[in-house]
């Protein structure tokens, strides 16, 4: 079942590391889990290191990427699916 997904399957599809779109959209979201590690400048002591948490990430039909904020007829849509 890859169409006609609710928002709970999408969320469970995106957290298994698959892409998801509606069918009203061009772009897709998808989950990322980055290991990068920073510090802060001028601080090298590990309580001072900022992680970077995973995220949704949209990518939008124009290619840029931006955190993905779900609206409420998001949430309560059941056109959702599994972008290959």
């Amino acid at each position: 079942m890859n169409e006609n997904l609710n928002f709970g399957q999408a969320l469970e599809a995106l957290k298994s590391g698959k892409k998801v779109t509606r069918a009203i959209w061009e772009g897709y979201w998808f989950y990322d889990q980055p290991v990068v590690e920073t510090y802060k400048p001028g601080y090298h002591m590990p309580e001072d290191r900022e992680f970077m948490q995973p995220m949704i990430i949209a990518k939008l039909r124009t290619g840029e990427l931006v955190p993905a904020q779900p609206y409420q007829l998001d949430l309560l849509a059941e056109d959702w699916k599994i972008v290959d």
